[in-house]
């Protein structure tokens, strides 16, 4: 039976397989690393807060503080740790970073991401948002709304720190990946930082030595019980990185201040009323010796960067080992500005608004001195300088021994005579006569005149050239010169010459007769 439809036939589209986004994986412990690392470090500084509180309750200078206060009081040191600041009674805005709280984050963060053991660069990187996170839900709860901003930044500055060299200690980020000259830059930047820390823990060390007598004056001055010493102890070993900055500053020359109108350097100090702070009494007194020649440290330290860095690639070209040299004191010099700027701010009102070290300042002759060291030292040391160098050494010695040829020439040609002179003595010369040895004449052979007696005399007379020309014995022709009657046979025989008539005259042989030799 035949159809009568004429509808169109209708196609089905069968979606194909679409690509579905998905989180990477591992992205949960990332963020769990991330959160965990952030509440155990708040919980480090709230912990011993409410503990302090629990222990002083009974103390009638507490008022009515409750443990929710010092809760919140913690908070805000834990974030002024990360950049944040801290304000207290009458307006008073403390926002001098303690290093230590920031040391103590970084370090967990780093321990968490490897203990979550991570297998991609994508699940790290979600460490940091985690721990931001977290930052920001604890300043929320606590109600800590000054410098939460701040706070949040270095938070997040701290998280990808740790995160990072989790990473690449986890071999997530292969060093091969990246660019040799940066690579090895890098690595000299933190060997510079490893040995500038090195440098300002040993001065540290000394300060606290010398100044130990202080230090304990103050300690002691404050008459605390058990708990309130560990609490101030406590809160100087979260400055102890700070001041650990400051030492770099000292060395490095800028210097650094504790209040408006003090400067603290190693080629002076200058010094005022500071707070009775015993970690203060490791500064150096103003009658204290200068120590300029300390600023060498971080030039030591370049050289050594630039040496490490020839020594890692020796067949690296100069534009390449150069860069590196220059990256090197880059990293080492934004590294400093970093935590000078967090080592530096305000701890009250009045003068101790201004506490810490200039952080351009410092960053710029770190800079100068450990990059600059660095890039002089490759510059020296490479050896297409070397090869350069000594083209240039051979071909300067070469040109210096041309010019001590040509003097040489130009002086023996200036002590030279003009010519040949016929007084000079001359050898005797086998068929001619000897001349007379009264003026060393040479008389050439020729036939006796009358008188004579086979033998002349030869009278020396005075040429233009200031030569000597012989003549005959009646002042008759000129002899041929000396270069001419050297290699000229002798005259024909005596026999052979006209006889003059009158006898008395020269009857040798004339001028023309003589061949003069070319």
């Amino acid at each position: 039976m035949a159809t009568t439809d004429t509808r169109p036939p209708v196609v089905i589209d069968v979606p194909g397989p679409q690509r579905v986004r998905t989180l990477p994986e591992g992205w949960l412990r990332g963020l769990v690393a991330g959160g965990e690392a952030a509440v155990l470090s708040w919980l480090t500084v709230v912990v011993p807060a409410v503990a302090t509180y629990i222990a002083t309750a009974a103390a009638p200078a507490l008022g009515e503080a409750s443990w929710q206060g010092a809760a919140r009081t913690g908070t805000s040191l834990w974030l002024l740790g990360h950049g944040g600041r801290l304000e207290v009674g009458g307006g008073t805005v403390v926002s001098l970073v303690p290093l230590g709280v920031a040391l103590l984050s970084l370090a967990l963060v780093h321990v968490s991401t490897r203990r979550m053991r991570l297998t991609s660069v994508a699940a790290a990187a979600l460490v940091p948002v985690g721990y931001v996170g977290a930052t920001a839900l604890l300043s929320l709860a606590a109600a800590v709304p000054a410098g939460r901003a701040g706070a949040l930044a270095g938070a997040a500055l701290v998280a990808v720190t740790a995160a990072a060299t989790a990473a690449a200690r986890d071999r997530l980020v292969l060093p091969a990946r990246v660019h040799g000259a940066v690579r090895d830059g890098l690595l000299a930047a933190l060997w510079s930082l490893a040995a500038l820390t090195a440098a300002s823990v040993v001065l540290g060390a000394v300060a606290v030595v010398a100044g130990w007598d202080r230090i304990v004056m103050i300690q002691q001055s404050y008459g605390t019980d058990v708990v309130s010493t560990v609490v101030l102890l406590g809160g100087q070993l979260a400055y102890v990185p700070t001041a650990l900055v400051w030492a770099l500053a000292w060395i490095a020359g800028p210097g650094f201040a504790v209040g408006a109108g003090t400067h603290f350097a190693a080629a002076s100090v200058q010094t005022a009323p500071l707070p009775a702070v015993p970690l203060l009494g490791a500064l150096p007194s103003p009658g204290s010796p200068g120590q300029g020649w300390v600023a060498v440290l971080p030039v030591l330290v370049g050289l050594a960067a630039g040496v490490w860095l020839l020594r890692r690639d020796g067949d690296r070209g100069l534009r390449a080992a150069s860069a590196a040299a220059l990256l090197a004191g880059a990293g080492t010099a934004a590294v400093v500005l970093l935590l000078a700027a967090a080592a530096s701010g305000s701890v009250g009102p009045g003068r101790l608004a201004t506490v810490g070290p200039d952080p351009v300042l410092l960053a710029a002759t770190v800079l100068a001195q450990v990059g600059g060291a660095a890039l002089l030292t490759v510059l020296a040391a490479h050896p297409r300088t070397r090869a350069a160098l000594g083209a240039g050494g051979s071909a300067a010695r070469q040109r210096v021994e041309e010019h001590r040829a040509a003097r040489a020439d130009r002086r023996e040609a200036a002590s030279a005579p003009d010519g040949p002179r016929l007084d000079d003595a001359v050898p005797t010369v086998p068929g001619r006569l000897a001349g007379d040895e009264s003026d060393g004449a040479v008389e050439p052979p020729g036939p006796a005149g009358p008188g004579t007696a086979g033998t002349g005399t030869a009278t020396a007379v005075a040429t233009e050239g200031g030569g000597r020309a012989a003549t005959g014995p009646d002042g008759g022709s000129p002899r041929p010169p000396v270069w001419a009657r050297l290699d000229t046979p002798p005259a024909d025989p005596p026999e052979a010459q006209p006889q003059a008539p009158d006898g008395g005259r020269w009857s040798g042989p004339r001028l023309s007769q003589w061949s003069a030799t070319p």
